[in-house]
Protein backbone atom coordinates (compact mmCIF):
# COMPACT_ATOMS: atom_id res chain seq x y z
CA UNK A 1 0.00 0.00 0.00
CA UNK A 2 2.81 2.36 0.78
CA UNK A 3 5.71 3.19 -1.49
CA UNK A 4 9.03 2.06 -0.16
CA UNK A 5 11.67 4.69 0.61
CA UNK A 6 15.41 4.10 0.75
CA UNK A 7 16.67 4.12 4.32
CA UNK A 8 20.29 4.42 5.28
CA UNK A 9 20.08 1.38 7.51
CA UNK A 10 17.55 -1.37 8.15
CA UNK A 11 17.27 -2.21 11.83
CA UNK A 12 15.44 -5.41 12.61
CA UNK A 13 15.20 -4.61 16.29
CA UNK A 14 13.22 -1.51 15.36
CA UNK A 15 11.10 -3.35 12.81
CA UNK A 16 9.90 -6.18 15.00
CA UNK A 17 7.84 -4.00 17.39
CA UNK A 18 6.10 -2.52 14.34
CA UNK A 19 5.08 -6.05 13.42
CA UNK A 20 3.69 -6.52 16.91
CA UNK A 21 6.57 -8.77 17.92
CA UNK A 22 9.00 -8.43 20.79
CA UNK A 23 12.74 -8.73 20.38
CA UNK A 24 14.60 -10.99 22.87
CA UNK A 25 16.07 -7.93 24.59
CA UNK A 26 12.64 -6.38 25.02
CA UNK A 27 11.08 -9.62 26.24
CA UNK A 28 13.87 -10.20 28.77
CA UNK A 29 13.44 -6.68 30.12
CA UNK A 30 9.68 -6.97 30.60
CA UNK A 31 8.09 -8.38 33.76
CA UNK A 32 5.55 -11.16 33.28
CA UNK A 33 2.52 -8.88 33.60
CA UNK A 34 3.90 -6.57 30.91
CA UNK A 35 4.30 -9.48 28.51
CA UNK A 36 0.91 -10.91 29.33
CA UNK A 37 -0.88 -7.57 29.01
CA UNK A 38 0.62 -7.01 25.59
CA UNK A 39 -0.18 -10.49 24.32
CA UNK A 40 -3.63 -10.66 25.91
CA UNK A 41 -4.62 -7.34 24.36
CA UNK A 42 -3.56 -8.68 20.94
CA UNK A 43 -5.53 -11.88 21.46
CA UNK A 44 -8.63 -9.98 22.59
CA UNK A 45 -8.40 -7.78 19.50
CA UNK A 46 -8.21 -10.82 17.22
CA UNK A 47 -11.25 -12.35 18.91
CA UNK A 48 -13.11 -9.09 18.38
CA UNK A 49 -12.19 -9.10 14.68
CA UNK A 50 -13.66 -12.58 14.46
CA UNK A 51 -16.90 -11.29 16.01
CA UNK A 52 -16.52 -13.44 19.13
CA UNK A 53 -17.84 -10.89 21.62
CA UNK A 54 -17.80 -13.18 24.63
CA UNK A 55 -14.16 -14.21 24.26
CA UNK A 56 -13.13 -10.69 23.29
CA UNK A 57 -14.68 -9.33 26.49
CA UNK A 58 -13.24 -12.08 28.69
CA UNK A 59 -9.70 -11.72 27.37
CA UNK A 60 -9.94 -7.91 27.38
CA UNK A 61 -10.72 -8.05 31.09
CA UNK A 62 -7.69 -10.28 31.63
CA UNK A 63 -5.55 -7.84 29.61
CA UNK A 64 -6.77 -4.90 31.68
CA UNK A 65 -6.04 -6.75 34.90
CA UNK A 66 -2.48 -7.39 33.75
CA UNK A 67 -2.16 -3.82 32.41
CA UNK A 68 -3.19 -2.35 35.75
CA UNK A 69 -0.02 -3.74 37.31
CA UNK A 70 2.35 -3.26 34.37
CA UNK A 71 4.99 -0.56 33.99
CA UNK A 72 3.26 2.65 32.81
CA UNK A 73 5.76 3.24 29.99
CA UNK A 74 4.47 0.15 28.19
CA UNK A 75 0.82 0.53 29.02
CA UNK A 76 -0.69 2.77 26.32
CA UNK A 77 -0.32 0.28 23.46
CA UNK A 78 -2.08 -2.47 25.40
CA UNK A 79 -4.91 -0.10 26.29
CA UNK A 80 -5.26 0.89 22.63
CA UNK A 81 -5.70 -2.73 21.56
CA UNK A 82 -8.26 -3.31 24.31
CA UNK A 83 -10.05 -0.18 23.13
CA UNK A 84 -10.15 -1.71 19.68
CA UNK A 85 -11.68 -4.89 21.03
CA UNK A 86 -14.52 -3.03 22.69
CA UNK A 87 -14.96 -0.88 19.61
CA UNK A 88 -15.28 -3.87 17.28
CA UNK A 89 -17.84 -5.71 19.41
CA UNK A 90 -20.12 -2.67 19.49
CA UNK A 91 -19.17 -1.20 22.86
CA UNK A 92 -17.96 2.07 21.35
CA UNK A 93 -18.44 4.14 24.50
CA UNK A 94 -16.15 1.83 26.47
CA UNK A 95 -13.76 1.74 23.54
CA UNK A 96 -13.59 5.54 23.48
CA UNK A 97 -12.90 5.62 27.21
CA UNK A 98 -9.97 3.26 26.73
CA UNK A 99 -8.71 5.35 23.80
CA UNK A 100 -8.72 8.39 26.07
CA UNK A 101 -6.94 6.46 28.79
CA UNK A 102 -4.31 5.22 26.32
CA UNK A 103 -3.63 8.76 25.09
CA UNK A 104 -3.43 10.18 28.61
CA UNK A 105 -1.06 7.39 29.64
CA UNK A 106 1.22 7.93 26.66
CA UNK A 107 1.36 11.69 27.25
CA UNK A 108 2.07 11.27 30.94
CA UNK A 109 4.90 8.85 30.22
CA UNK A 110 6.32 11.08 27.48
CA UNK A 111 7.11 13.65 30.16
CA UNK A 112 9.08 11.09 32.17
CA UNK A 113 11.34 10.32 29.21
CA UNK A 114 10.67 6.58 29.31
CA UNK A 115 10.88 4.57 26.10
CA UNK A 116 9.60 1.10 25.22
CA UNK A 117 11.86 0.79 22.16
CA UNK A 118 13.51 3.26 19.80
CA UNK A 119 10.38 5.41 20.00
CA UNK A 120 8.76 7.47 22.72
CA UNK A 121 5.40 6.42 24.23
CA UNK A 122 3.44 8.88 22.07
CA UNK A 123 5.32 7.91 18.90
CA UNK A 124 4.77 4.25 19.65
CA UNK A 125 1.05 4.80 20.17
CA UNK A 126 0.80 6.66 16.85
CA UNK A 127 2.62 3.78 15.15
CA UNK A 128 -0.12 1.51 16.47
CA UNK A 129 -2.74 3.90 15.08
CA UNK A 130 -1.16 3.71 11.62
CA UNK A 131 -1.00 -0.11 11.85
CA UNK A 132 -4.70 -0.19 12.69
CA UNK A 133 -5.40 2.00 9.68
CA UNK A 134 -3.39 -0.33 7.45
CA UNK A 135 -5.64 -3.15 8.67
CA UNK A 136 -8.73 -1.13 7.73
CA UNK A 137 -9.67 -0.24 11.32
CA UNK A 138 -10.15 3.38 10.36
CA UNK A 139 -12.43 4.69 13.10
CA UNK A 140 -10.25 3.40 15.90
CA UNK A 141 -7.10 4.66 14.17
CA UNK A 142 -8.67 8.10 13.70
CA UNK A 143 -9.80 8.23 17.33
CA UNK A 144 -6.23 7.60 18.50
CA UNK A 145 -4.51 9.97 16.08
CA UNK A 146 -7.12 12.70 16.40
CA UNK A 147 -7.14 12.44 20.18
CA UNK A 148 -3.37 12.73 20.25
CA UNK A 149 -3.50 15.67 17.84
CA UNK A 150 -0.95 14.12 15.49
CA UNK A 151 -1.37 15.44 11.93
CA UNK A 152 1.34 13.15 10.51
CA UNK A 153 -0.51 10.04 11.65
CA UNK A 154 -3.77 11.53 10.38
CA UNK A 155 -2.22 12.12 6.95
CA UNK A 156 -1.14 8.47 6.73
CA UNK A 157 -4.64 7.36 7.69
CA UNK A 158 -6.07 9.70 5.06
CA UNK A 159 -3.86 7.99 2.48
CA UNK A 160 -5.28 4.62 3.52
CA UNK A 161 -8.80 5.99 3.25
CA UNK A 162 -8.04 7.17 -0.28
CA UNK A 163 -6.73 3.68 -1.10
CA UNK A 164 -10.01 2.29 0.18
CA UNK A 165 -12.03 4.65 -2.04
CA UNK A 166 -13.28 6.79 0.86
CA UNK A 167 -12.27 10.13 -0.64
CA UNK A 168 -14.81 12.27 1.20
CA UNK A 169 -13.73 10.93 4.59
CA UNK A 170 -10.09 11.38 3.58
CA UNK A 171 -10.71 15.03 2.65
CA UNK A 172 -12.36 15.66 6.01
CA UNK A 173 -9.46 14.02 7.80
CA UNK A 174 -6.88 16.07 5.90
CA UNK A 175 -8.68 19.26 6.88
CA UNK A 176 -8.53 18.13 10.49
CA UNK A 177 -4.85 17.24 10.11
CA UNK A 178 -4.06 20.68 8.69
CA UNK A 179 -5.86 22.29 11.63
CA UNK A 180 -3.93 20.07 14.03
CA UNK A 181 -0.62 21.42 12.73
CA UNK A 182 -1.37 24.61 14.69
CA UNK A 183 -0.88 22.74 17.96
CA UNK A 184 1.39 19.83 17.04
CA UNK A 185 4.25 21.07 19.21
CA UNK A 186 2.06 20.86 22.29
CA UNK A 187 0.67 17.47 21.29
CA UNK A 188 4.11 15.94 20.72
CA UNK A 189 5.93 17.77 23.51
CA UNK A 190 8.20 19.79 21.22
CA UNK A 191 10.33 22.64 22.64
CA UNK A 192 8.47 25.90 22.71
CA UNK A 193 11.57 27.71 21.45
CA UNK A 194 10.97 26.35 17.93
CA UNK A 195 9.39 28.88 15.58
CA UNK A 196 5.71 27.95 15.32
CA UNK A 197 5.27 28.72 11.63
CA UNK A 198 8.51 26.95 10.72
CA UNK A 199 7.51 23.84 12.67
CA UNK A 200 4.05 23.91 11.12
CA UNK A 201 5.52 24.25 7.62
CA UNK A 202 7.85 21.29 8.16
CA UNK A 203 4.95 19.24 9.43
CA UNK A 204 2.79 20.12 6.43
CA UNK A 205 5.65 19.24 4.07
CA UNK A 206 5.99 15.85 5.76
CA UNK A 207 2.24 15.29 5.52
CA UNK A 208 2.42 16.00 1.80
CA UNK A 209 5.28 13.54 1.48
CA UNK A 210 3.19 10.84 3.17
CA UNK A 211 0.45 11.37 0.60
CA UNK A 212 2.92 11.48 -2.28
CA UNK A 213 4.57 8.22 -1.25
CA UNK A 214 1.14 6.60 -1.11
CA UNK A 215 0.48 7.74 -4.68
CA UNK A 216 -2.04 10.52 -3.96
CA UNK A 217 -0.60 13.56 -5.70
CA UNK A 218 -3.64 15.86 -5.78
CA UNK A 219 -4.25 15.85 -2.00
CA UNK A 220 -0.49 16.25 -1.58
CA UNK A 221 -0.62 19.46 -3.61
CA UNK A 222 -3.46 20.78 -1.46
CA UNK A 223 -1.34 20.28 1.66
CA UNK A 224 1.65 21.92 -0.02
CA UNK A 225 -0.41 25.04 -0.71
CA UNK A 226 -1.14 25.19 3.00
CA UNK A 227 2.59 24.78 3.68
CA UNK A 228 3.29 27.83 1.50
CA UNK A 229 0.75 29.91 3.42
CA UNK A 230 2.35 28.77 6.67
CA UNK A 231 5.88 29.63 5.48
CA UNK A 232 4.76 33.08 4.42
CA UNK A 233 3.70 33.87 7.99
CA UNK A 234 7.20 33.27 9.33
CA UNK A 235 8.86 36.29 10.92
CA UNK A 236 11.63 37.53 8.62
CA UNK A 237 12.99 40.42 10.70
CA UNK A 238 15.19 37.90 12.47
CA UNK A 239 18.02 36.76 10.10
CA UNK A 240 17.84 33.15 11.27
CA UNK A 241 14.09 32.93 10.71
CA UNK A 242 14.38 34.66 7.36
CA UNK A 243 16.86 31.97 6.34
CA UNK A 244 14.51 29.27 7.61
CA UNK A 245 11.71 30.72 5.51
CA UNK A 246 13.84 30.44 2.39
CA UNK A 247 14.59 26.79 3.17
CA UNK A 248 10.92 26.05 3.84
CA UNK A 249 9.75 27.58 0.56
CA UNK A 250 12.43 25.69 -1.37
CA UNK A 251 11.33 22.35 0.17
CA UNK A 252 7.85 23.07 -1.04
CA UNK A 253 9.02 24.00 -4.54
CA UNK A 254 11.03 20.77 -4.67
CA UNK A 255 7.98 18.72 -3.73
CA UNK A 256 5.87 20.40 -6.41
CA UNK A 257 8.59 19.62 -8.97
CA UNK A 258 8.70 15.98 -7.87
CA UNK A 259 4.93 15.82 -8.30
CA UNK A 260 5.29 17.09 -11.87
CA UNK A 261 3.59 20.40 -11.03
CA UNK A 262 6.26 22.40 -12.85
CA UNK A 263 4.21 25.58 -13.31
CA UNK A 264 3.53 25.80 -9.59
CA UNK A 265 7.15 25.03 -8.76
CA UNK A 266 8.34 27.77 -11.14
CA UNK A 267 5.93 30.33 -9.70
CA UNK A 268 7.12 29.52 -6.19
CA UNK A 269 10.78 29.71 -7.21
CA UNK A 270 10.20 33.07 -8.89
CA UNK A 271 8.63 34.25 -5.65
CA UNK A 272 11.35 32.81 -3.39
CA UNK A 273 14.57 33.71 -5.22
CA UNK A 274 14.06 37.51 -4.84
CA UNK A 275 13.48 36.99 -1.11
CA UNK A 276 16.79 35.15 -0.88
CA UNK A 277 18.50 37.87 -2.96
CA UNK A 278 17.17 40.72 -0.82
CA UNK A 279 18.13 39.04 2.44
CA UNK A 280 21.35 40.14 4.13
CA UNK A 281 24.17 37.62 3.81
CA UNK A 282 25.17 38.28 7.41
CA UNK A 283 25.37 36.39 9.63
CA UNK A 284 24.63 33.32 7.47
CA UNK A 285 26.38 33.80 4.13
CA UNK A 286 26.67 30.08 3.45
CA UNK A 287 22.91 29.63 3.90
CA UNK A 288 22.28 32.23 1.20
CA UNK A 289 24.66 30.57 -1.24
CA UNK A 290 23.23 27.12 -0.55
CA UNK A 291 19.68 28.34 -1.17
CA UNK A 292 20.67 29.95 -4.48
CA UNK A 293 22.28 26.65 -5.52
CA UNK A 294 19.18 24.68 -4.51
CA UNK A 295 16.94 27.09 -6.47
CA UNK A 296 19.20 26.75 -9.53
CA UNK A 297 19.03 22.95 -9.45
CA UNK A 298 15.24 23.15 -9.20
CA UNK A 299 15.05 25.59 -12.12
CA UNK A 300 17.01 23.13 -14.23
CA UNK A 301 14.79 20.26 -13.05
CA UNK A 302 11.66 22.06 -14.31
CA UNK A 303 13.25 22.88 -17.64
CA UNK A 304 14.46 26.47 -17.15
CA UNK A 305 18.16 26.02 -17.78
CA UNK A 306 18.83 29.73 -18.43
CA UNK A 307 17.44 30.66 -15.01
CA UNK A 308 19.44 27.83 -13.46
CA UNK A 309 22.68 29.16 -14.93
CA UNK A 310 21.89 32.75 -13.96
CA UNK A 311 21.07 31.77 -10.38
CA UNK A 312 24.28 29.74 -10.07
CA UNK A 313 26.26 32.69 -11.38
CA UNK A 314 24.72 34.82 -8.65
CA UNK A 315 25.60 32.18 -6.07
CA UNK A 316 29.16 32.12 -7.40
CA UNK A 317 29.59 35.88 -7.01
CA UNK A 318 28.20 35.72 -3.49
CA UNK A 319 30.53 32.85 -2.62
CA UNK A 320 33.59 34.72 -3.89
CA UNK A 321 32.61 37.71 -1.76
CA UNK A 322 32.75 35.76 1.49
CA UNK A 323 35.92 36.74 3.33
CA UNK A 324 37.57 34.03 5.43
CA UNK A 325 37.31 34.86 9.13
CA UNK A 326 36.97 33.18 12.47
CA UNK A 327 33.19 33.73 12.61
CA UNK A 328 32.47 32.02 9.31
CA UNK A 329 35.11 29.30 9.52
CA UNK A 330 35.67 27.94 6.02
CA UNK A 331 32.36 29.27 4.71
CA UNK A 332 34.13 30.77 1.67
CA UNK A 333 35.54 27.41 0.56
CA UNK A 334 32.32 25.60 1.43
CA UNK A 335 30.30 28.11 -0.58
CA UNK A 336 32.43 27.73 -3.71
CA UNK A 337 32.30 23.98 -3.30
CA UNK A 338 28.51 24.06 -3.19
CA UNK A 339 28.41 26.20 -6.33
CA UNK A 340 30.74 23.81 -8.14
CA UNK A 341 28.54 20.85 -7.21
CA UNK A 342 25.49 22.84 -8.34
CA UNK A 343 27.00 23.26 -11.80
CA UNK A 344 27.78 19.52 -11.89
CA UNK A 345 24.20 18.66 -10.99
CA UNK A 346 22.84 20.72 -13.88
CA UNK A 347 25.29 19.01 -16.21
CA UNK A 348 28.00 21.68 -16.64
CA UNK A 349 30.97 19.66 -15.39
CA UNK A 350 33.55 21.86 -17.11
CA UNK A 351 32.37 24.93 -15.20
CA UNK A 352 32.18 22.88 -12.01
CA UNK A 353 35.85 21.91 -12.28
CA UNK A 354 36.87 25.51 -13.03
CA UNK A 355 35.24 26.68 -9.80
CA UNK A 356 36.90 23.91 -7.78
CA UNK A 357 40.25 25.31 -8.91
CA UNK A 358 39.30 28.61 -7.24
CA UNK A 359 39.01 26.99 -3.82
CA UNK A 360 41.96 27.64 -1.52
CA UNK A 361 43.60 25.81 0.06
CA UNK A 362 43.30 23.01 -2.48
CA UNK A 363 42.49 20.46 0.21
CA UNK A 364 39.22 22.28 0.89
CA UNK A 365 38.01 21.33 -2.59
CA UNK A 366 38.20 17.58 -2.04
CA UNK A 367 34.66 17.30 -0.73
CA UNK A 368 33.35 19.12 -3.78
CA UNK A 369 35.28 16.75 -6.05
CA UNK A 370 33.73 13.77 -4.27
CA UNK A 371 30.24 15.19 -4.84
CA UNK A 372 31.03 15.99 -8.47
CA UNK A 373 32.07 12.37 -8.97
CA UNK A 374 28.66 11.31 -7.63
CA UNK A 375 27.01 13.79 -10.00
CA UNK A 376 28.82 12.15 -12.92
CA UNK A 377 27.38 8.80 -11.80
CA UNK A 378 23.92 10.33 -11.53
CA UNK A 379 24.31 11.64 -15.08
CA UNK A 380 25.05 8.11 -16.29
CA UNK A 381 28.76 8.63 -16.83
CA UNK A 382 30.29 6.07 -14.50
CA UNK A 383 33.62 6.13 -16.32
CA UNK A 384 34.08 9.85 -15.66
CA UNK A 385 32.89 9.40 -12.07
CA UNK A 386 35.49 6.71 -11.40
CA UNK A 387 38.25 8.66 -13.13
CA UNK A 388 37.56 11.74 -10.98
CA UNK A 389 37.35 9.66 -7.81
CA UNK A 390 40.67 8.00 -8.59
CA UNK A 391 42.36 11.40 -8.85
CA UNK A 392 41.13 12.41 -5.41
CA UNK A 393 43.60 12.07 -2.50
CA UNK A 394 40.71 10.57 -0.56
CA UNK A 395 40.07 8.03 -3.30
CA UNK A 396 38.07 5.60 -1.15
CA UNK A 397 35.83 8.35 0.21
CA UNK A 398 35.07 9.54 -3.31
CA UNK A 399 34.26 5.97 -4.40
CA UNK A 400 31.95 5.58 -1.40
CA UNK A 401 29.95 8.57 -2.65
CA UNK A 402 29.45 6.85 -6.00
CA UNK A 403 28.40 3.60 -4.33
CA UNK A 404 25.92 5.43 -2.11
CA UNK A 405 24.42 7.15 -5.14
CA UNK A 406 23.49 3.78 -6.59
CA UNK A 407 22.15 2.57 -3.25
CA UNK A 408 19.95 5.67 -2.96
CA UNK A 409 18.63 4.91 -6.43
CA UNK A 410 17.83 1.34 -5.31
CA UNK A 411 20.45 -0.14 -7.62
CA UNK A 412 22.46 -2.44 -5.33
CA UNK A 413 23.79 -4.50 -8.25
CA UNK A 414 25.48 -1.43 -9.70
CA UNK A 415 26.71 -0.41 -6.26
CA UNK A 416 28.24 -3.85 -5.71
CA UNK A 417 29.88 -3.79 -9.13
CA UNK A 418 31.63 -0.52 -8.24
CA UNK A 419 32.71 -1.91 -4.87
CA UNK A 420 34.24 -4.95 -6.54
CA UNK A 421 35.80 -3.23 -9.54
CA UNK A 422 37.30 -0.37 -7.52
CA UNK A 423 37.98 -2.32 -4.31
CA UNK A 424 36.02 0.14 -2.23
CA UNK A 425 36.52 -0.46 1.47
CA UNK A 426 33.94 -0.28 4.23
CA UNK A 427 30.80 -0.65 2.10
CA UNK A 428 29.86 -4.34 2.43
CA UNK A 429 27.34 -3.66 5.19
CA UNK A 430 25.63 -0.83 3.32
CA UNK A 431 25.38 -2.83 0.11
CA UNK A 432 23.94 -5.79 2.02
CA UNK A 433 21.35 -3.45 3.51
CA UNK A 434 20.68 -2.11 0.03
CA UNK A 435 19.86 -5.61 -1.18
CA UNK A 436 17.54 -6.16 1.78
CA UNK A 437 15.85 -2.85 1.07
CA UNK A 438 14.89 -3.99 -2.45
CA UNK A 439 13.74 -7.44 -1.29
CA UNK A 440 16.78 -9.49 -2.35
CA UNK A 441 17.85 -11.31 0.85
CA UNK A 442 19.78 -14.03 -1.01
CA UNK A 443 22.23 -11.46 -2.39
CA UNK A 444 22.50 -9.86 1.05
CA UNK A 445 23.27 -13.26 2.58
CA UNK A 446 26.00 -13.88 0.04
CA UNK A 447 27.70 -10.58 0.93
CA UNK A 448 27.37 -11.21 4.66
CA UNK A 449 28.94 -14.64 4.31
CA UNK A 450 31.67 -13.36 2.00
CA UNK A 451 32.58 -10.50 4.30
CA UNK A 452 31.97 -12.48 7.51
CA UNK A 453 29.75 -9.66 8.74
CA UNK A 454 28.34 -10.17 12.21
CA UNK A 455 24.84 -9.38 13.44
CA UNK A 456 23.12 -9.51 10.06
CA UNK A 457 21.44 -12.92 10.16
CA UNK A 458 18.26 -11.74 11.93
CA UNK A 459 17.85 -9.01 9.31
CA UNK A 460 18.23 -11.54 6.52
CA UNK A 461 15.77 -13.97 8.11
CA UNK A 462 13.32 -11.09 8.30
CA UNK A 463 14.12 -10.19 4.70
CA UNK A 464 13.33 -13.71 3.49
CA UNK A 465 10.08 -13.75 5.48
CA UNK A 466 8.96 -10.35 4.16
CA UNK A 467 9.82 -11.21 0.55
CA UNK A 468 7.58 -14.28 0.55
CA UNK A 469 10.28 -16.88 1.12
CA UNK A 470 9.43 -18.35 4.55
CA UNK A 471 11.09 -21.71 3.83
CA UNK A 472 14.45 -20.03 3.35
CA UNK A 473 13.80 -17.87 6.40
CA UNK A 474 13.17 -20.94 8.55
CA UNK A 475 16.23 -22.78 7.26
CA UNK A 476 18.44 -19.80 8.08
CA UNK A 477 16.88 -19.25 11.51
CA UNK A 478 17.47 -22.89 12.38
CA UNK A 479 21.00 -23.09 10.97
CA UNK A 480 22.01 -19.87 12.74
CA UNK A 481 20.29 -20.93 15.97
CA UNK A 482 18.17 -17.82 16.32
CA UNK A 483 14.82 -19.33 17.40
CA UNK A 484 13.51 -15.95 18.51
CA UNK A 485 13.12 -15.13 14.80
CA UNK A 486 10.64 -17.97 14.28
CA UNK A 487 7.54 -15.77 14.86
CA UNK A 488 8.58 -13.78 11.77
CA UNK A 489 8.99 -17.04 9.85
CA UNK A 490 5.54 -18.16 10.95
CA UNK A 491 4.06 -14.84 9.86
CA UNK A 492 5.74 -15.30 6.47
CA UNK A 493 4.20 -18.76 6.03
CA UNK A 494 0.77 -17.51 7.08
CA UNK A 495 0.84 -14.52 4.75
CA UNK A 496 1.62 -16.89 1.89
CA UNK A 497 -1.40 -19.01 2.80
CA UNK A 498 0.81 -21.89 4.00
CA UNK A 499 -1.11 -22.31 7.23
CA UNK A 500 -0.15 -25.92 7.91
CA UNK A 501 3.55 -25.04 7.79
CA UNK A 502 2.89 -21.92 9.86
CA UNK A 503 1.05 -23.85 12.56
CA UNK A 504 3.58 -26.67 12.64
CA UNK A 505 6.42 -24.17 13.05
CA UNK A 506 4.55 -22.18 15.71
CA UNK A 507 3.78 -25.27 17.77
CA UNK A 508 7.45 -26.28 17.70
CA UNK A 509 8.56 -23.03 19.38
CA UNK A 510 9.61 -23.70 22.95
CA UNK A 511 9.52 -20.19 24.37
CA UNK A 512 5.90 -19.35 25.30
CA UNK A 513 6.27 -15.65 24.41
CA UNK A 514 7.57 -16.44 20.93
CA UNK A 515 4.97 -19.18 20.50
CA UNK A 516 2.13 -16.87 21.48
CA UNK A 517 3.33 -14.16 19.07
CA UNK A 518 3.58 -16.71 16.26
CA UNK A 519 0.07 -18.05 16.89
CA UNK A 520 -1.39 -14.55 17.00
CA UNK A 521 0.27 -13.86 13.63
CA UNK A 522 -1.46 -16.95 12.18
CA UNK A 523 -4.85 -15.87 13.50
CA UNK A 524 -4.31 -12.42 12.03
CA UNK A 525 -3.42 -13.86 8.63
CA UNK A 526 -6.55 -16.04 8.55
CA UNK A 527 -8.60 -12.85 8.67
CA UNK A 528 -6.61 -11.12 5.90
CA UNK A 529 -6.68 -11.70 2.12
CA UNK A 530 -4.12 -14.21 0.95
CA UNK A 531 -1.21 -13.23 -1.24
CA UNK A 532 -2.60 -13.26 -4.77
CA UNK A 533 -1.81 -16.49 -6.54
CA UNK A 534 -1.09 -16.78 -10.23
CA UNK A 535 -2.54 -18.97 -13.00
CA UNK A 536 -3.26 -22.58 -12.15
CA UNK A 537 -2.29 -22.05 -8.51
CA UNK A 538 -5.11 -19.51 -8.17
CA UNK A 539 -7.63 -21.96 -9.65
CA UNK A 540 -6.52 -24.68 -7.22
CA UNK A 541 -6.83 -22.31 -4.25
CA UNK A 542 -10.31 -21.21 -5.36
CA UNK A 543 -11.38 -24.86 -5.65
CA UNK A 544 -9.97 -25.58 -2.21
CA UNK A 545 -11.84 -22.62 -0.75
CA UNK A 546 -15.11 -23.82 -2.37
CA UNK A 547 -14.68 -27.33 -0.95
CA UNK A 548 -13.93 -25.90 2.50
CA UNK A 549 -17.06 -23.80 2.37
CA UNK A 550 -19.13 -26.92 1.72
CA UNK A 551 -17.52 -29.49 3.97
CA UNK A 552 -14.56 -28.10 5.89
CA UNK A 553 -13.64 -25.74 8.67
CA UNK A 554 -13.85 -22.03 7.93
CA UNK A 555 -10.92 -19.67 8.34
CA UNK A 556 -12.83 -17.98 11.15
CA UNK A 557 -13.05 -21.27 13.05
CA UNK A 558 -9.40 -22.04 12.41
CA UNK A 559 -8.41 -18.61 13.67
CA UNK A 560 -10.40 -19.18 16.85
CA UNK A 561 -8.68 -22.53 17.39
CA UNK A 562 -5.28 -20.91 17.00
CA UNK A 563 -6.21 -18.15 19.44
CA UNK A 564 -7.03 -20.77 22.06
CA UNK A 565 -3.46 -22.03 21.73
CA UNK A 566 -2.10 -18.48 21.85
CA UNK A 567 -4.05 -17.84 25.04
CA UNK A 568 -2.69 -21.02 26.61
CA UNK A 569 0.87 -20.03 25.72
CA UNK A 570 0.35 -16.56 27.18
CA UNK A 571 -1.08 -17.88 30.42
CA UNK A 572 1.88 -20.25 30.77
CA UNK A 573 4.47 -17.48 30.71
CA UNK A 574 4.58 -17.01 34.48
CA UNK A 575 5.06 -20.72 35.13
CA UNK A 576 7.79 -20.87 32.50
CA UNK A 577 10.00 -18.36 34.31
Amino acid sequence: MKANVFCAKLFLLAALPVLGMLTPKQAAALPTLNLQARLLSDIAFQYAKLGNSQQATTVSEQALEAAAAMEPCFKANALAKVAGSYWLIGQEAEGQRKVTEAIETARAQEVTGCSSSATSPTESLMNRAVELSDEGQFELAIALASGMGDPLALSKIAADLLDAGQSQRADELLKEAIAQTQTIKEALGQPQTTDDAYFQTRTLSNMSMNLTLAGHSEPAKVVLEQAIRSAETMETDNPERASLQGSALLWTARQFAELGANDRAIALLDQTVPKIRNRSADPFPLDKVNQFVEAAILYQQVGLNDKAVATLAEAHELGKAIAPNASYGRADADALGQVAVGYAKIGDFERAMQIVEEIQPTSEGQRALENIASAYAAAGNLEAAVELAQSNPNRNGAMIGIVRHYLQEKQPDQAWQVVQAQQVKGMLSEVAIGYLDVGQPAQALQLVQTGKLEGFMPDIVQGYAKSGQPEQAMQLAQSEEIPWMLPSVVEGFAQQGQFDAALQTAQSIADPVDRAQALIAIARAYAEPRVEAQGAQRVVMQLQDWVVELFGTSDRERAAEVLVQALQATQSISSAE
